[in-house]
């Protein structure tokens, strides 16, 4: 039996050793009270019996019962295992963390299934919070909490967003069962994600990372980074680290110091933009162990480009995307659609712009094409809004919101468009999906159908949905 038990929920698309990452939150989280609490993490990804490891690790001593929710999927499975724990014990206070608890700590903290919102970095509102519960005193002046209080919902504002980057607790989870979760190298490699900064000073207008983080960028010098990170590496035996930074090259000197240091010893990922790529070495990289960069391009049309701020050019990603062709480098390049005012045309520059880059880089590939959701604080939500977006009205109304959402009213006229655009871009390149059918001829024959079948259908800018488009879209929806 544990004093704090964690729970993370299934995201809806969780697929073992390809897309379950283990749950950094709260990993986060345990390194800030292991020193003085047992904690207990529940992974429901992995866990078929989620309600039985809850009721056997509640007991007496259980100081509170934690779960970490992104805007989405998460958001119904965290409700589903809150309820189970107020049936068992309705005294355990219910603490909500993580992106949805952030961006709204009032309405997240209204919902009777919460009892603490937890917005920000919760590492030291939890342990102080924690710390309460346990001495038996008053955490009502904790600042970053949510909750109810005399019939309305409080909440303590802090905006400073001053800290660190955390500490992870990886063993306390079974690291094993995450360390081939990534097909991001295009095979099975021993790999975990690590953390090197957080934030990002850039002011895209779809991405809420702005309220997140208030545009700071908090980082490890390059030093402790590598120092960090190779510990990482001897003691689970690692092939591969994935930088799961929002932004790793925001310091272009920084981001090289970090690859020498590295100097090949392992192969690396990173997320970045193609602006910051174009600054860099990217030679040089490459022999450093680089193996991999995810760029967020999200669209072909450069009045689009301008909408979301993201102050890149198409001539600008076509360039670098030449340069990375020079390289070993695998370029995974994250799409979005759906954006208030988009028309087809816009939307059809997106998809040509995704052909011509594979069509010059054969190491490119497409992440996927994800419909534009309104996230609270995001600078393109007044828009969204004005455009006829109804947010939802409480904590529950949000759980649909994901990022292969179809509600928004301005893409209602051409919603299958859309789910079938978003369906085929998973198999749209010919080797993305291909460690899936390791040792499987039958499933490589049809990874390889459905590629040749999508990229004719986006080629001649021919997007019915078809039987198989239907098919997958049914399967992708028992997943979720």
């Amino acid at each position: 039996m544990s004093q704090i038990i964690l729970f993370y929920p299934l995201t809806g698309l969780d697929v073992k050793e390809v897309t379950v990452f283990p749950p950094m939150a709260l990993m986060a989280l345990a390194s800030s009270v292991t020193d003085r609490y047992s904690v207990r993490i529940i992974d429901q990804r992995f866990c078929r019996d989620w309600k039985r490891e809850i009721r056997n690790e509640i007991g007496p001593e259980t100081l509170c019962f934690g779960v970490s929710t992104m805007t989405g999927t998460q958001i119904r499975h965290a409700s589903d295992a809150a309820r189970f724990v107020r049936r068992i014990n309705k005294d355990i206070p219910i603490v909500w963390g993580g992106v949805h608890p952030t961006l709204m700590p009032e309405q997240t903290a209204a919902d009777p299934l919460v009892d603490v919102a937890v917005a920000g970095a919760g590492e030291k509102p939890f342990r102080s919070l924690v710390d309460c519960l346990a001495e038996k005193n008053p955490w009502t002046s904790i600042p970053q909490l949510a909750f109810k209080q005399g019939g309305a919902v409080r909440y303590l504002r802090d905006d400073a967003r001053s800290g660190d980057v955390s500490h992870f607790s990886y063993e306390s989870v079974d690291v094993e069962k995450y360390v081939y979760g990534s097909l991001l190298f295009g095979r099975r490699v021993r790999a975990l994600p690590f953390i090197s900064s957080v934030g990002c000073p850039h002011e895209c207008a779809f991405c809420c990372q702005p309220m997140l983080s208030g545009r700071k960028w908090i980082r490890l010098s390059p030093v402790e980074t590598y120092e960090r990170v190779i510990r990482l590496v001897d003691r689970y035996k690692l092939e591969a680290v994935l930088f799961d930074d929002d932004e790793f090259f925001v310091n272009a000197d920084r981001g090289m110091e970090i690859a020498r240091l590295i100097n090949g010893q392992f192969e690396w990922y990173v997320q970045t933009r193609m602006d910051d790529l174009s600054r860099v070495d990217l030679g040089e990289l490459e022999r450093c162990g680089l193996r991999v960069v995810q760029p967020g391009l999200e669209t072909g049309s450069p009045r689009i480009l301008e909408l979301l701020k993201k102050k890149e050019t198409v001539e600008l990603y076509k360039t670098v995307n030449r340069r990375l062709a020079q390289t070993s480098i695998q370029a995974i390049y994250n799409f979005m659609m759906g954006f208030p005012g988009e028309s087809i045309d816009e939307l059809t520059a997106t998809v040509d712009l995704a052909l011509e880059l594979m069509a010059e880089n054969p190491r490119s590939r497409i992440a996927g094409f994800y419909v534009y959701v309104p996230y609270p604080g995001a600078a393109l939500y007044d828009l969204a809004v004005q455009q006829g977006f109804q947010p939802p009205r409480s904590l529950g109304g949000w759980s649909a919101f994901s990022r292969e959402h179809r509600a928004t009213p301005w893409i209602q006229e051409n919603k299958d468009l859309y789910e079938t655009l978003f369906i085929t871009s998973k198999f749209i390149d010919q080797t993305r999906l291909h460690a899936l059918s390791e040792g499987k001829p039958f499933v490589r024959t049809v990874f390889n159908w459905l590629n040749d079948r999508y990229t004719q259908s986006w080629r001649s800018h021919s997007y019915e949905k078809t039987w198989d488009v239907r098919l997958l879209s049914a399967l992708y929806r028992l997943n979720v």
